[in-house]
């Protein structure tokens, strides 16, 4: 399927939307990119993302991927079922200053990211997202990994594991990762 699908093969429409729909075909395109995909994968991953685009953007009468509604719905939900563009926007513009950072941003995996980043972003301003940067609270958290209890490290309940501290607990609204038991420390 992977193969068909990164070597634009004529598939009817429909089966295209039910791999998006079904198959969370976006969501493993979405991992790979957000991961970094073993060096063989690359290219047929950044088919797959283009193929999406060409499916978004083209106009050419003779095309035999004609853009529907259904089509953008399908990709456009997907894309924005928790946060999954604006994440994997975030994760590789991360993913190339660390390595611009570590090999000066000439070399090819640079450029490689740097191309999967265009490709991601331009699908997304074609179904009208918008990039909303998570909060610097978000980027510490994020670096930090998955935490129990409160995340401000000198809360009470910071690390805690237990049914009434996680049911006091609320999810910050930007990146729905990070937990808090009080808007106070939130914003610490």
């Amino acid at each position: 399927m992977l193969i068909s699908l990164s070597n634009v093969a004529p598939l009817p429409m429909g089966t295209l939307i039910e791999y998006i729909e079904r198959l969370e075909i976006v969501q493993l395109a979405a991992n790979i990119y957000t991961l970094g995909p073993e060096e063989g994968h690359a290219q047929a991953w950044s088919n797959l993302v283009d193929l999406f685009l060409h499916c978004t953007t083209c106009r050419a009468p003779n095309c035999h991927f004609v853009r529907t509604e259904a089509y953008e719905n399908s990709l456009r939900s997907k894309l924005e079922q928790n946060s999954l563009w604006n994440n994997v926007v975030h994760s590789l513009l991360e993913r190339a200053r660390t390595t611009a950072a570590s090999d000066g941003g000439g070399s090819a995996k640079a450029k490689a990211i740097k191309g999967q980043w265009v490709a991601w972003t331009q699908l997304g301003k074609e179904l009208g997202l918008v990039y909303k940067p998570p909060p610097p609270s978000a980027l510490v958290s994020t670096l930090r990994g998955d935490i129990d209890g409160c995340w401000f490290a000198e809360c009470e309940r910071h690390g805690k594991v237990d049914e009434e501290t996680e049911g006091k607990l609320l999810r910050c609204s930007a990146c729905r990762r990070a937990k808090y038991c009080s808007s106070a420390c939130q914003q610490k």
